[in-house]
């Protein structure tokens, strides 16, 4: 069995740390490189402090060594996803201030892009202009984190799907491509499967544009059926109702986008009709509201007379 240094070893080389950067402060260079080669043993203390130092869970860890799962990295990207969608900029702030003193303590680049991260909900939140607290120089930053991470664990898949909305087309199109091709290793394991899932989901959106592009043509459509094309091999399960149904009202933006404008108000109502039966009436107003913005810029007046 693969023994817990050579795995440390491979996820450091992974994340771009040097043994004198992980070491600094927990343990000499020769002990650490004693661990990875597995020469030595380390106490939990040592190890624990190692792991967050790389901004990882022993959970997380243990998803990379022998295909575990993780759990306390949902935890934080469950409490900014919540803090966003209830427009708590308190929390938000309190977030990043934890993230912010993790940064300034351990030096490590995951922190700074959980300052980003949460900056840009903040902003939002705020109704800041993004360039206040942002540079493009940060966002670079920040994708050119996930292009050079050869192997991707839940950590950059969450990462990703919780950023890709603030980086640029052109580096959605390859991000979302590379985010499939390194998921197939975890074909097995369901929570993987289920974020990759949403990050094509949200690619899929991003793609389509906002409701006032609806009247022209869609540059994207080759990768729009490329990224459905991906979420049909994946296979969605029976049981994922929710997911099935928020896949219906995509098709049918998909056949407004491109003027097949029956079809695509006949599939949007049906995922209307199934976030209501299924209980979620604030996803069914969200999209009765994201159909009617959408008639309204393609033919003023269009949704009442179809009603």
């Amino acid at each position: 069995m693969k023994a817990y240094g050579e795995t440390l070893r491979q996820i450091r080389e992974q994340k771009g740390l040097t043994m004198k950067e992980l070491a600094d402060g927990i343990c000499s260079i020769s002990f650490l490189s004693k661990f990875e080669r597995g020469d030595s043993d380390m106490t939990l203390g040592l190890f624990t402090n190692i792991l967050e130092k790389m901004m990882m869970s022993f959970d997380e860890f243990l998803f990379v060594h022998n295909e575990f799962q993780s759990s306390q990295l949902e935890q934080f990207f469950r409490a900014v996803h919540n803090a966003y969608t209830q427009g708590d900029s308190d929390a938000l702030r309190k977030l990043k201030e934890q993230q912010t003193k993790k940064w300034q303590q351990f030096g490590v680049e995951t922190h700074q892009y959980h300052v980003l991260m949460l900056h840009m909900y903040e902003g939002i939140l705020d109704n800041k202009r993004m360039d206040e607290e942002v540079t493009k120089e940060d966002i670079q930053r920040l994708a050119d984190y996930f292009f050079r991470i050869e192997v991707w664990g839940l950590y950059e898949f969450i990462l990703y799907n919780a950023t890709l909305f603030f980086l640029e087309p052109e580096t959605v199109l390859l991000l979302s491509r590379t985010a499939y091709e390194k998921s197939i290793r975890y074909k097995d394991f369901q929570k993987v499967n289920d974020v990759i899932t949403t990050i094509l989901m949200n690619s899929i959106t991003y793609l389509l544009g906002p409701v006032t592009d609806f009247t022209h043509d869609t540059r994207f459509q080759t990768e729009l059926n490329e990224f459905f094309s991906y979420l049909h091999k994946l296979s969605l399960p029976e049981h994922k109702l929710f997911e099935r149904a928020n896949l219906l009202q995509l098709k049918g933006a998909y056949k407004l986008r491109l003027g097949e404008t029956e079809q695509g108000i006949t599939k949007i109502r049906k995922s209307i009709y199934l976030f209501r039966e299924l209980g979620a009436v604030g996803q069914a107003k969200r999209i009765e509201n994201y159909l009617e913005l959408i008639l309204v810029y393609q033919e003023p007046g269009s949704l009442s007379t179809r009603q």
